[in-house]
């Protein structure tokens, strides 16, 4: 895969819990297999990179983080923080993050940067693959 670029557009957020960990794995999973990929957060997913969100939010249907058994299930922020350490870059959409009010102090570290939306459209026609979730 080396070479390939892939953008994955993360619209869902904190209101679809259960859409939220999948990305992040499939992100991992590519860029681990030297494909460059970049996440681009906007709409409910830009609440994914608030400081202390994702932290709380479990990949199910009620966004509990204990499976049946009680066993402590993974957070989003636990797949997101695999997503980077596996290289994948995270992009906010600029008017996204101002539209809700949001400052960088109040996002995430692992963010690359916030760019207007302009600059997603110009990388997503450059890109060889285009998820959208």
């Amino acid at each position: 895969m080396e070479g390939i670029k892939i953008i994955i557009l993360m619209t869902s957020g904190p209101k679809t819990p259960w859409r939220c960990a999948s990305p992040f794995y499939i992100a991992a999973i590519m860029s681990a297999n030297e494909a460059d990929v970049e996440m681009f957060f906007n709409m409910d997913g830009t609440n994914l990179i608030r400081k202390g969100i994702a932290e709380r939010i479990c990949p199910s249907q009620e966004g509990n983080c204990y499976s049946p058994e009680g066993k402590k299930l993974k957070t989003v922020y636990d797949f997101m923080k695999d997503a980077k350490q596996a290289g994948v870059k995270f992009y906010s959409c600029r008017q996204a993050v101002d539209s809700l009010g949001l400052s960088e102090e109040d996002l995430i570290p692992e963010l690359d940067g916030i760019v207007p939306a302009s600059e997603f459209a110009l990388r997503t026609m450059k890109a060889d693959k285009l998820l959208v979730f």
